[in-house]
């Protein structure tokens, strides 16, 4: 346990009676409500075990994981330590001292979005630097690097902050890979408890919280449930296979074209003389292409890796993230063309064309944005609403 101190004391509790007014204003509408011992939810009859009448070997296994220095239901305290990210979770590692669950929520709100808090600021300190600098273009493909991979774990903080949120109001445990596993091992040094007990005071929680539910059917063919996570298995695996083999080589095409051949985009004009056509060719591109060109190659290889991993694996949940990263890259690589528009219009012989040209062009990418933009956006929404459907692990 953290060494404690009276200003911590004192702090603490001071914080735990404030939950405890808010928590308690914000439920008197449900206490008013509840007519009967039916109408509790799971996690509210677990909680409440010793007046609902458990047999005394549960009772005893639920003083780590159901009593509370704070008061609040397991439940509500979990989804608090992730409310407030990093900065909630040193709070509740401070003011609880029982529940053992709450404590991990703590730790592992501590370290996850700790970690990305680091990675966010560093990524951020390198942007403005490498925007500060005088040849500022020399460093553009950097720029656009650190732009994308701040872009990126923001996302994925993001999600993980829903995800967790969600899941853990409702009585879920989650853990999250990798830093869940560094919570756990930080939480054992601090409270001196082994990752098997922890373990099974959390399944003893989760066997009283959680009513049985039928396990979601995402690696069979054939059978069909509702949600979206079945219906992307309604084709076939040869159809998901044929998709990404498409855009593996719709994405070498583009990767050659842009890499070896751009100065044949270009305004094409047939002269005819003498019974003989000559096609003069006018470039459109400009030498600002190459600042486009590494962000454009990032987008191009990454979605060759992405859809050659999802032929392998063949996973809904891998494949979804895939297509949302793809689709940010390619909105940033669109924004890129938007705002270097590498493009010369002026070399069109007709006076027509080439005026209304740029402002073509300009619509055209900023319609490719919006739908980049659109599509991550709908399959960021559907991948949290199928992983808060999804039934916990057994």
């Amino acid at each position: 346990m953290l060494p404690s101190c009276d200003f911590g004391q004192s702090f603490g509790e001071l914080l735990s009676q404030t939950l405890k007014i808010f928590y308690n204003f914000a439920t008197i509408p449900k206490v008013v409500l509840a007519c009967s011992q039916d109408e509790l939810s799971p996690l509210e009859t677990t909680v409440k075990g010793f007046e609902m009448g458990l047999p005394p070997e549960q009772k005893e296994r639920q003083v780590s994981a159901g009593d509370s220095t704070t008061g609040l239901k397991t439940n509500v305290a979990g989804l608090l330590c992730y409310v407030g990210i990093w900065v909630a979770g040193i709070v509740f590692l401070i003011i609880e001292k029982k529940n053992t669950l709450v404590r991990f929520h703590a730790m592992q709100s501590l370290v996850t979005f700790g970690i990305l808090q680091i990675i966010l600021n560093i990524a951020s300190a390198v942007r403005h630097w490498l925007a500060s600098l005088d040849g500022v273009w020399l460093v553009y493909p950097h720029l656009i690097g650190a732009t994308v991979i701040y872009g990126v774990f923001l996302a994925i903080g993001i999600v993980l902050w829903i995800v967790l949120m969600y899941r853990t109001y409702n009585g879920h445990l989650v853990k999250v890979p990798l830093s869940g596993d560094l919570a756990l091992k930080l939480l054992a040094k601090l409270d001196g408890i082994s990752k098997e007990d922890f373990e099974r005071e959390a399944g003893d929680l989760k066997s009283h919280t959680e009513p049985e539910q039928p396990s979601i059917p995402l690696a069979e063919e054939g059978k069909r449930t509702p949600d979206t996570a079945d219906r992307y298995f309604k084709g076939t695996r040869s159809g998901r296979i044929a998709s990404s083999g498409g855009a593996i080589a719709w994405s070498v095409i583009l990767l050659i074209f842009f890499n070896f051949f751009s100065q044949y985009l270009a305004f094409y004009q047939g002269v005819t003389t003498d019974g003989v056509t000559k096609w003069n060719i006018y470039p459109l591109l400009t030498q600002d292409f190459r600042l486009v060109l590494p962000i454009l190659n990032v987008t191009l290889i990454l979605s060759i890796a992405g859809h050659a991993a999802a032929i392998i694996f063949d996973k809904y949940l891998l494949r979804e993230i895939t297509l949302i990263v793809l689709n940010l890259l390619g909105l940033a690589t669109v924004l890129t063309f938007l705002s270097i528009l590498p493009f010369d219009f002026s070399v069109i012989p007709h006076t027509a064309i080439a005026t209304v040209s740029p402002t073509v062009a300009i619509v055209v990418l900023a319609v490719i944005a919006a739908a980049l933009g659109i599509e991550a956006l709908v399959r960021f929404i559907r991948v949290i609403i199928n992983m808060s459907k999804a039934p916990p692990a057994n």
